[in-house]
């Protein structure tokens, strides 16, 4: 699991440069990665948060070097999937599989600090923060680009490679 863009796909790399810089000009906004890549049993840990006991969250989270969850965070669910387009796989001999497909982004205020709140409205302008980088995000992406916040189960930082 890293913040590392190199460790994305070229397009995803393209497209964070350009995310990045376009927010910043739009909307006074800085926007920073949460998550670019990661392997299959950090996915799994995720997966397991609001499903699995703590007991069994806990110990899949020490497993990938994951801090520990309290009973409040293990009711909430951070991922859908198991299939996630972050997800890659090193050891399969397969280069298509060593870069993400996907980022998840995160807003920072005006002090530095990260506002994870997807309704935000951190630069005043009676706009949800998130939603407008989404639009952003796939206004710039041109159809290369699907955002979270259309997904089902809405996720409002993510973006992922078509």
């Amino acid at each position: 699991m890293s913040r590392d863009i190199t460790k994305a796909t070229p397009t995803i790399q393209k497209f964070w440069n350009e995310l990045q810089s376009t927010v910043k000009k739009e909307l006074n906004l800085d926007i920073f990665l949460v998550d670019v890549d990661r392997d299959w049993k950090v996915q799994r840990a995720y997966y397991a948060q609001g499903r699995d006991s703590l007991l069994i969250v806990n110990k899949l989270r020490k497993d990938v070097g994951l801090p520990s969850i309290t009973v409040e965070q293990n009711k909430k669910k951070v991922t859908w999937t198991m299939n996630s387009k972050h997800i890659v796989n090193l050891d399969d001999n397969n280069e298509n599989n060593d870069l993400s497909r996907a980022i998840d982004i995160g807003l920072k205020n005006y002090d530095g600090k990260y506002i994870g709140d997807a309704g935000a409205d951190i630069n005043k302008d009676n706009k949800k923060d998130y939603e407008q980088v989404g639009l952003i995000g796939e206004r710039i992406g041109n159809g290369k680009i699907k955002w979270g916040g259309r997904f089902k189960y809405s996720d409002m930082p993510h973006f992922e490679e078509v």
